[in-house]
This record gives C-alpha cells, structure tokens and sequence, in this order.
C-alpha cells in the first residue's frame, strides 16, 4: 500500500525513535476478561483500536493506563481489573516493552493469586485515562427524536477516491474495494 507523504515521513520518525524517543512497543494481556495472551504490537505512532462492544477496547486501554506510574495520578490494575462477586482473576498478567531511545525494557504486572504484583517496577510517565465506557449514544438519551427528526437533508455524496480508500484500508486492517463516507442518514 502507498502512503502520503505525510504518513511516510510519520513512519520515518517512528522507525528511527526521533519523533517519538519514548513509547508503548506492545502489551500482551492474559487472564483478564477473556483475554489469553493475546498481543498488540504499536508498529505506527497512531493506532485506532476498534470493534464492537464487549470486545475488549476498553479492558486494552485500562491495562495500558496500568502499566506506567504517573506523577499526577497513578492508576493501578486493581482499580481497573477488581475482584468482584462474578469474577475472580487469578494468574493474571500483562506483559509490555517500552522503548525509551534506543533501549526497548519489557516489563509485566500479575496476579498470581491474590495481589497484583510488579506496580512498583512500572516506567514514569504522565497518564491521562478518561473512563467512556459508560457514556450513552446519543440514540439512547433522553430527546434524541427531537434531533433525529432534523430539518437538514444531505446535499450530496460520492465514493471514495482510491487514494482515501487505500489509507481506509490501512487503518481498519481490511481490504475494500469500495466505500461511502458515514452521513447518518441510515444508508
């Protein structure tokens, strides 16, 4: 696949360790909500991580936010990963490699039985993690007729040239041959 110029120079940056000296190379995660040693690999500095719900996105994001020590507010897997009264996790782990310069350090936290282990061995960094997980679609809040019945109709739509296509391809993972921009009209 052809990238654009900006996207092979992002690449560039990425590959060389100057746009970005410190990052996440990969997570591997066990254990956890049906995970079982599945592994992420960050091969770009953008990644979109998608699918439907109860998929695990959020459970990706949670082990993340887990694995490095913040200044400002640390967050630890038992915040996100409890024992609760449906669920109890036991030989648990999550496995990474951040790369700092030229130096890659794997690291892991687990739970071999009932404590989460390893916390204190986790990589400074500033970690922002905002829960979405319960937020509501718009289609399921309160007056959402009122604008569904909106007086605004689309004006025009046409397919994707093969340029934006290719780049569509390349972030979802999958091959199309032919797509249409979302309108929310139901088409």
């Amino acid at each position: 696949m052809a990238f654009s110029k900006e996207m092979r120079k992002l690449q560039a940056k990425w590959d060389t360790n100057r746009g970005w000296p410190k990052r996440l190379e990969w997570i591997e995660i066990t254990g956890i909500r049906g995970w079982s040693g599945q592994r992420i690999d960050f091969l770009y500095p953008f990644v979109a991580i998608v699918g439907e719900n109860g998929a695990g996105k959020s459970t990706i994001l949670q082990s993340i936010a887990s694995i490095y020590r913040s200044p400002a507010i640390s967050y630890f897997a038992s915040d996100f990963f409890p024992d609760t009264a449906w669920e109890t996790l036991r030989n648990a782990s999550i496995r990474y490699s951040v790369r700092e310069g030229d130096v890659s350090t794997v690291g892991s936290i687990r739970k071999p039985t009932d404590r989460w282990r390893g916390n204190p061995d986790r990589r400074e960094r500033p970690v922002r993690y905002i829960d979405l997980r319960r937020t509501q679609p718009i289609a399921t809040q309160v007056g959402y007729s009122r604008i569904a019945k909106s007086q605004f109709k689309e004006a025009k739509r046409e397919l994707f040239d093969q340029e934006r296509l290719a780049r569509f391809s390349g972030i979802v993972g999958r091959s199309y041959s032919l797509a249409l921009p979302f309108t929310g009209d139901g088409e």
